[in-house]
């Protein structure tokens, strides 16, 4: 049985863009890093209970 994909929440601190990262992809050389513009990004939330309030204006960077 799968629960699906458990997502991982950050912002920018650069940018300020808001994105998730799922950890399935945890071992990445993108995981948790900004797609605009390669910056680390800052862990916000998490799946699982901790999602931020508003964590569907996150974009997923699964690739």
């Amino acid at each position: 049985m799968s629960w699906g994909v458990y997502w991982m929440f950050y912002r920018c601190p650069a940018c300020g863009r808001k994105f998730k990262s799922g950890a399935d992809t945890i071992t990445a050389p993108s995981f948790g890093v900004c797609p605009a513009c390669r910056t680390e990004g800052e862990l916000i939330g998490e799946s699982g209970g901790f999602n931020p309030p508003d964590a569907n204006d996150y974009e997923d960077t699964a690739d």
